[in-house]
Formats: C-alpha cells, sequence, structure tokens
C-alpha cells in the first residue's frame, strides 16, 4: 500500500454499539440508513464505510477505511445521535496493504 506525502497509512476504524432493550434495534438502524449516507459518499478522504448489523447479538456498528487518519469536521453519526451515546467500542488500525476481490 503506497503511503501519501506524510508517510501515513490508510486508517481502519472499527465501532459498534452493544443494544440494551431502551435502545433501538438493529432493524430500526437499518430503516434508518437512507438518511445520512450521501453525505459520507462525498467525505473527502473516505476510501469505503461498512455499515454492521449483528442480529443475534443485538449488535450496530461501522467499519471506515481512510486514505490517512480523518479530521475531525466528519458527516452526523446517525447512530449515535439515535443510540444517545458514543460507540461502545471503537478501535483504530494501520492498514498497510489492500487487496480488492474479483466480483463472483
Amino acid at each position: 500500500m503506497q503511503t501519501d506525502a506524510s508517510g501515513d497509512l490508510p486508517t481502519m476504524i472499527v465501532s459498534w454499539w452493544e443494544l440494551g432493550p431502551d435502545d433501538p434495534s438493529v432493524q430500526d438502524l437499518e430503516a434508518d440508513l437512507s438518511r445520512g449516507v450521501d453525505d459520507w459518499a462525498s467525505c473527502p478522504g473516505l476510501l469505503a464505510k461498512y455499515w454492521l448489523a449483528d442480529r443475534e447479538r443485538n449488535r450496530w456498528g461501522g467499519v471506515m477505511v481512510w486514505e490517512r487518519r480523518p479530521a475531525a469536521d466528519l458527516p452526523v453519526n446517525r447512530a449515535a445521535q439515535l443510540i444517545g451515546r458514543p460507540a461502545d467500542v471503537r478501535t483504530e488500525f494501520a492498514v498497510p496493504k489492500i487487496v480488492h476481490g474479483v466480483p463472483a
């Protein structure tokens, strides 16, 4: 994977919520996905964003891959707004290599 001029590797951020009985359901959060997606699609430096849904364990989250560590000025996090708190788990990784598969 190429680095940018500053030597930074791409960055992956993985975060999720452990949803409780007072939180919106995974289905509610899925239904809200159409709101705000365009803001993320036009976010400079974002290579990919994946929304994660785990109905069995009642978890909701996302994975974002950035060209480099993202700026502080990001689109609104709709899930955090709807759930009413930051993600329960948030971790960040440097991404030294990305391979894109071939569609089946």
